[in-house]
């Protein structure tokens, strides 16, 4: 069974969302670093000297890895220079920053010994396409390490929104099967997956937005984002998370995790 979906994504946009965040995405990105420390496995392969982060944000998980792998040369690509920026104020020495996008990398075929990329992929307008790219850059031997979200994801916050209209204001994720036919069609092999459910609850459903703009994740492909202002809006929207309100009285918001492992 062949996969093919491509979106329309105005990488302009998200990258002005992401840049917008980028001074205080740390305060708000707890889950992408429990996600990012799941992915990340501590490794003495002395084998790894060029290492790739791809869509790196801050550069939490490049410090980490440059750590780990004192000796690697790092490469930080990522969409938004607002990030590259606070990748920048951390002064590690052996990494080289990069502005890029993705879906066009600029990499030279058995560049890379390994790639991290940490919720990220999900951007992606041509998953297959984009995982073809990474594993050319791969070196014989190399592995990629992603962690991506799953169909499912954000699933209260979307059946909320209907409640104000029928309007898309959640992005869709792809299915465990469209990622396994991506990880195929690309080439891999040799392939770890595993998956989870993170639950993630909030005070209010101002709360709910404030934390995905706060990550700058609030871009919504092909359609303006809303702003929260006026009680109607609030009241609707709060009327339809109730079905998603847990035993606390917080309103429960849930990610669908998958994490890969594919070798070259």
């Amino acid at each position: 069974m062949n996969y093919r979906k491509t979106l329309n994504i105005n990488k302009n946009a998200v990258a002005n969302s992401f840049s917008k965040a980028a001074d205080h995405y740390d305060q708000f990105a707890q889950l992408q670093r429990d996600i990012g420390l799941q992915l990340l496995h501590p490794r003495s392969d002395g084998n790894v000297k060029a290492i790739l982060d791809l869509g790196c944000g801050t550069g939490y998980f490049s410090e980490k890895i440059t750590q780990i792998y004192p000796h690697c040369e790092m490469t930080c690509l990522d969409l938004s220079a607002a990030m590259l920026a606070q990748v920048g104020k951390k002064n590690l020495v052996q990494v080289t920053c990069l502005e890029g996008d993705i879906d066009h990398l600029p990499f030279s075929a058995n560049r890379f010994d390994m790639i991290f990329s940490n919720l990220v992929l999900q951007w992606s307008e041509d998953l297959p396409l984009c995982l073809q790219q990474l594993k050319a850059c791969l070196a014989v031997g190399g592995t990629l390490y992603f962690s991506t979200l799953l169909s499912g994801s954000l699933n209260e916050l979307t059946q909320a929104w209907k409640s104000v209209d029928l309007q898309p204001h959640t992005n869709a994720f792809l299915s465990l099967e469209s990622i396994k036919n991506a990880l195929q069609q690309a080439g891999f092999t040799k392939l770890t997956i595993t998956t989870e459910t993170r639950i993630l609850s909030y005070q209010s459903v101002i709360a709910v937005m404030r934390a995905l703009k706060g990550i700058g994740a609030n871009h919504v492909h092909g359609h303006r984002a809303v702003k929260i202002s006026g009680r109607n809006l609030i009241k609707l929207l709060e009327q339809g998370y109730l079905p998603f309100v847990n035993g606390r009285g917080e309103l429960n918001l849930t990610y669908q995790v998958c994490y890969v492992e594919a070798q070259k």
